[in-house]
């Protein structure tokens, strides 16, 4: 599984134009909107914002990855936003946020949903591809950076649950 098959050229966003969390969950949504992937918006912005009420997905270093699964939503897919005035995400470490990864899985999606949450973790808490996501100049530059993410890393990654328990691992 490569997150490169989960993105898409028009769902990425180099400079996110809300300045609230709110306005930049609903402008992420948009495009999953537009692209086919989300049949109803303001189910799926509801789903996400259930799941911001849980807990912030905002997981420190400038990093949030908000995430719902619905049966709204058509297949697995990510969009990307990114803001260079930093956004108010109630962060983990308090600190604005910089670049969204936002995700739309179908309500069956379990293990895939998880590899991707999992992976996008991975690649944004990796120090340089962050710091290439967040000086690119063009959306060709922005999968350029995810491509060669996929090249370096396994298939599948592990995913324990709270108490530890792999349920996917490695091939």
């Amino acid at each position: 599984m490569k997150l490169g098959d989960f993105v898409d050229k028009e769902r990425i966003l180099l400079e996110i134009k809300g300045k609230k969390k709110e306005e930049v969950i609903e402008e992420l949504a948009s495009l999953f909107e537009r692209t086919g992937v989300v049949k109803d918006k303001k189910r799926f912005v509801e789903k996400i914002k259930e799941r911001e009420a849980i807990e912030s997905t905002a997981i420190g270093d400038g990093i949030a990855i908000p995430h719902a699964k619905c049966e709204e939503v058509e297949r697995l897919s990510i969009a990307i936003g990114r803001s260079k005035e930093g956004i108010d995400f109630n962060s983990l470490d308090g600190k604005p946020v910089y670049l969204i990864f936002m995700i739309a899985a179908p309500k069956e999606a379990k293990k895939e949903y998880l590899q991707v949450i999992a992976k996008i973790a991975r690649l944004l808490h990796t120090k340089n591809c962050r710091e290439k996501l967040l000086s690119a100049s063009t959306v060709d530059d922005v999968l350029q950076v995810i491509d060669e993410f996929d090249r370096r890393v396994p298939k599948e990654v592990r995913v324990k649950t709270k108490d530890g328990r792999v349920i996917y691992k490695e091939g």
